[in-house]
């Protein structure tokens, strides 16, 4: 057997997204012992990395869908895996699937989250269209348009699906209100990278706060983030950037003065995280990767998925990117690395849950795989 991977933008300097593609190798190929992976990336060293063929990332990165159901044809199944891709880029990943589809090729989704807020940069009037839309009072009409659009072809494309998972509750309920209400619920398939570290992580007490400060949809207050890093020092503590793009990320926390870690892979973003007291973030895999080191997390939300995330712990985001006290996030980060709380009870509580969800959704998609 044969699956082809992709409908994300892998090999695109997202650390987030390559644990995901790793996890779910992982994950297929102990459900489904000997089958042959194909992975739609830019990077060719996945290849390598993963013992597996890899094509171009059609639909992303600049290079278009065409050719896809001919790549797809020679799979005996095509996988739209992972991240916030009902939401953040719906209309490339579902092109795909139709092409799939088209070729008779059998389709799943796996492990993908959907945001209420739909990707402004496709969802949203902007520059010039804006203005006159607006001065017209149409704007809103616009955009519901573009929603609209995007729930016929989610309620067209998904049941034609052998099987549908999401990564949260959240996302199912989202996904049924656009037009899809047949969803599975798993888990981000990235809960199962770094675990090894938890063991001895459990009550370890370390002056060193973890940050990742992400461009996309950036911090708008950025003196603050300044200021939270100033106080930790200040307190004695040390305070190291954790990028999950190895390029913007590093760029902008290193300008706020932040010193970053060395590696660039999700390994070693796990081993960093391990080494903090806490982690805060507003990019999601790092605080997924961080909670399964087994260490503290803080989220600065830029759409709902790390409230969701962090809604595992019972605890909410710090603020947002357009909205956060700073002043009072340090005093919560403050607090954190010097006492640990119920962390480590939440945290087993939540993977508990999260680890049935996920054993489950996987014996799901193994036996339609299997089955002729």
């Amino acid at each position: 057997m044969k699956i082809l991977l992709g409908g994300i933008p892998l090999g695109c300097d997202n650390i987030g997204d390559e644990a995901i593609l790793a996890c779910v190798a992982g994950m297929l190929r102990e459900a489904v012992p000997g089958i042959g992976l194909t992975v739609a990336t830019r990077d060719a060293a996945t290849a390598g990395l993963l013992d597996a063929e890899v094509v171009p990332p059609y639909g992303f990165a600049g290079v278009p869908a065409d050719g896809f159901a001919a790549v797809a044809a020679r799979h005996d199944a095509y996988i739209w895996c992972g991240a916030t891709g009902l939401s953040d880029y719906p209309h490339a990943a579902l092109d795909l699937l139709e092409a799939a589809q088209g070729a008779g090729v059998p389709t799943y989704v796996w492990g993908v989250g959907m945001d209420r807020e739909l990707n402004p940069a496709f969802f949203r009037a902007s520059g010039r269209r804006r203005a006159l839309l607006s001065a017209l009072g149409l704007a809103g009409c616009y955009e519901r348009h573009l929603e609209t659009r995007l729930a016929k072809r989610i309620a067209r494309v998904l049941p034609r699906c052998r099987g549908v998972w999401v990564r949260d509750p959240e996302s199912a309920e989202r996904l049924a209100a656009t037009g899809f209400p047949g969803a599975g619920v798993a888990a981000d398939t990235a809960i199962r990278m770094g675990r090894e570290w938890a063991a001895g992580n459990r009550g370890a007490m370390r002056r060193r706060l973890g940050i990742c400060i992400s461009t996309q949809r950036q911090v708008r207050n950025l003196d603050g983030v300044g200021r939270l890093v100033s106080a930790v020092r200040a307190a004695g503590g040390e305070v190291v950037g954790i990028p999950m793009n190895p390029k913007t990320d590093r760029a902008l926390m290193e300008g706020l003065g932040i010193g970053c870690i060395a590696g660039n892979t999700p390994e070693a973003v796990c081993e960093a995280a391990a080494g903090c007291g806490a982690v805060l973030s507003s990019r999601l895999h790092l605080l997924i990767l961080a909670a399964n080191a087994g260490t503290p997390v803080f989220g600065i939300s830029r759409g709902e998925k790390i409230a969701n995330w962090l809604a595992n712990f019972g605890r909410a985001p710090l603020g947002s990117v357009a909205d956060c006290d700073w002043d009072a996030a340090a005093r919560q980060v403050l607090a954190a690395l010097d006492d640990r709380g119920d962390w480590d009870r939440a945290r087993d509580a939540a993977y508990a849950r999260l680890d049935a969800r996920l054993a489950k959704a996987c014996a799901e998609l193994a036996g339609k795989l299997r089955a002729p």
